[in-house]
């Protein structure tokens, strides 16, 4: 199965944010399977580490502006959760 890639906004200082813990954030996917859904936008449980093989898809970093950080991490999707219920 090919690597997946997420995107997501951290507002907090990256040394401060947790890793290895699991942490509800907001997640876009970068590459789904219908191109119609590309960039769309879940809440998700997960599992996030600065090291770029920890866990098996990829997670791009973006800051509060919206500056893309240059070296991806690594992320686990536990599970998507449907905040609209």
């Amino acid at each position: 199965m090919a690597r997946k890639e997420y995107d997501t906004f951290i507002l907090t200082e990256l040394s401060e944010f947790p890793e290895d813990k699991e942490m509800e954030i907001i997640v876009r996917d970068l590459n789904p399977e219908d191109r119609r859904y590309k960039y769309r936008s879940t809440f998700a449980i997960v599992k996030i580490s600065k090291s770029e093989s920890k866990y098996p898809d990829r997670l791009w970093v973006r800051l509060g502006r919206g500056q893309l950080q240059e070296q991806p991490w690594s992320v686990q999707i536990i599970k998507e959760i449907n905040k609209l219920e």
